[in-house]
């Protein structure tokens, strides 16, 4: 039923669409071990009888997530299982629904780069004063004591759960042992002030920014959006992929400002695996 990935492993699954998302990768630099359940759903195990599964694969039968879902509530030693699903799966026993959100995605086609009109009035006017602050904007792979430096400044300002924290917490690693993935990094006089983590699916041509780390600094993730949407046009992505809301009713404008639109919906549960009885 499951199958162990080792770290070239996990990249081919990601290339070839078990997953429309960074996350295959990504989580895998936090798990203790990556699995995939019947060449279909990523299973991630802890070291603290703890697991996620994410249930975005090729198949789309809630048959198919319901059984992988009860094959893993079986497998010890997990006492605690972490469902991510786009639907939430109502008829499991012991299981809480934590949240569910919205994943947004910019259509890259339908973008005018140049920002002109009337619909483009309040993002222009906050590239153009972005502009006149002369910041450096540069693509890179080098995780520095600098990037270390904003991402502790970052983790301080929101409330964040073990997982988050995991999984900034390895982004060096995450760049160190794959070979895809950059930062979009913003610079103010050789100091790095901001960057955004970017991925790529390459078979649908979505590009993904995952994560962004800032300064408190007016303008500056306005400017980070663009450098992306410019990219993107650049290299022929055809969707970016922005991420949730995460619940933020600030994040969720910021994101539509800039004309993304929710295209699916991610729910999270957490089930909870009673000991067996003697």
């Amino acid at each position: 039923m499951l199958k162990a990935l080792n770290k070239d492993e996990i990249e081919v699954a990601q290339s070839e669409g078990y997953m429309c998302e960074h996350l295959l990768c990504l989580y895998s630099t936090v798990a203790y071990k990556t699995e995939l359940y019947n060449d279909t759903f990523p299973v991630f195990s802890s070291k603290y009888d703890e697991a996620d599964v994410v249930l975005f694969g090729l198949k789309q039968d809630d048959e198919d997530r319901l059984g992988c879902v009860k094959y893993l509530s079986k497998k010890k030693p997990i006492k605690t299982l972490n469902i991510i699903s786009p639907e939430p799966l109502n008829s499991l026993p012991n299981t809480e629904l934590k949240y569910t959100v919205l994943d947004y995605h910019i259509n890259v086609n339908q973008f005018d780069i140049n920002m002109k009109g009337k619909k483009y009035k309040s993002i222009r006017y906050r590239i153009n004063q972005a502009k006149k602050n002369d910041y450096t904007v540069k693509l890179g792979r080098n995780f520095s004591p600098s990037h270390i430096y904003l991402l502790s400044r970052h983790m301080t300002r929101r409330k964040y759960d073990a997982w988050d924290f995991e999984e900034m917490l390895s982004l060096e690693r995450f760049l160190r042992e794959h070979n895809h993935g950059m930062m979009m990094e913003v610079y103010k006089d050789d100091k790095l002030i901001g960057f955004d983590v970017i991925d790529f699916f390459e078979n649908r041509k979505i590009m993904i920014v995952p994560l962004g780390i800032y300064l408190k600094i007016s303008g500056l993730s306005d400017l980070l959006m663009y450098e992306n949407l410019k990219y993107a046009k650049e290299n022929g992505y055809i969707w970016l992929d922005v991420g949730s809301a995460c619940g933020e009713p600030k994040l969720r404008r910021f994101k539509e400002k800039w004309f993304a639109k929710p295209t699916y919906k991610i729910c999270v549960q957490s089930m909870k695996i009673p000991p067996e009885k003697n």
